[in-house]
């Protein structure tokens, strides 16, 4: 794996920021810009690590333990042992700590709008011995010409909290800073893909209450889980309001929210949820 660890975009999230959930105007600065420049931006301690634990709790127990057969069948293949697993938000994905984390969703309102909706939200799990990932983008350029799709600001962003301390050989996300606006980018990814070629690849190595965004037009894969553990990442796409994802959500739904959990959640984020 390369050795580029991701500290290019890496922003750390100080004790004091996180425990009065704000960030100083010079973080805060400093958080936009590098996302801006390189489509991706690492997130040192910004969500509460006994929260992203009673997640990961929760995870292991309703959805690690599902075998190939159930996973197959009701949520889609992303990969060789990889699926995409759309969770229903009730306790404790229920919680305006993890959807609406304060210090993430003042970046994402500056980034995408400040009535930016949540456009999808689930867990990607890689089981032990699944193969790397073929690199892509989340989605498709949104015009054909490639200078006005990359001259646009971002219009969706994944925003993914890894559930365990990844280590190198779990297999961690594969990413090219830069990317989203790159010259010739679908080129570089054609080069990229049938080459398989990982040698400039960034690799961010995640702690329990880290999270990374990543413009949807970012290149990026994820490696090869060589461990004998599993491997999920709670992921949720933030879009701009006029955004509707039709290429990934054909087979299942991208958000899994009943009328009763919707009403829990506090009326000032509710926009987050509406469709």
């Amino acid at each position: 794996m390369s050795q580029q660890d991701g500290s290019l975009f890496k922003v750390d999230v100080s004790s004091e920021e996180a425990a009065a959930k704000t960030l100083t105007p010079q973080t805060r600065v400093k958080a936009i810009d590098t996302f801006r420049e390189q489509g991706t931006l690492w997130l040192s301690g910004c969500f509460d690590q006994k929260l992203i634990e009673n997640v990961a709790a929760t995870c292991r127990k309703k959805y690690l333990n599902l075998d190939k057969k159930e996973l197959r069948k009701r949520d889609a293949i992303v990969g060789n042992r990889r699926y995409m697993i759309t969770v229903n938000i009730k306790k404790p994905f229920n919680n305006p700590g993890l959807y609406a984390n304060p210090i993430l969703l003042t970046l994402l309102h500056e980034l995408l709008s400040s009535h930016c909706r949540i456009a999808s939200f689930g867990v990607v799990v890689a089981l032990p011995g699944a193969d790397e990932q073929p690199i892509h983008l989340d989605h498709p350029p949104l015009f054909e010409d490639e200078t006005v799709s990359d001259g646009l600001p971002a219009y969706a962003i994944t925003v993914v909290i890894p559930l365990v301390n990844m280590i190198p050989e779990m297999g961690a996300t594969a990413i090219w800073p830069g990317s989203h606006r790159a010259k010739d980018r679908l080129e570089t990814l054609q080069r990229l893909m049938q080459e398989a070629d990982f040698s400039n690849a960034h690799h961010p190595l995640t702690t329990l209450g880290d999270a990374y965004l990543m413009d949807y037009r970012l290149i990026h894969a994820g490696r090869a889980n060589d461990s004998d553990q599993v491997r999920p990442i709670l992921y949720s796409v933030y879009s701009r309001p006029w955004f509707r994802d039709g290429f990934n959500f054909g087979s299942q739904p991208a958000v899994q929210i009943g009328k009763k959990q919707l009403a829990r959640v506090p009326p000032e984020h509710q926009g987050l949820f509406r469709r």
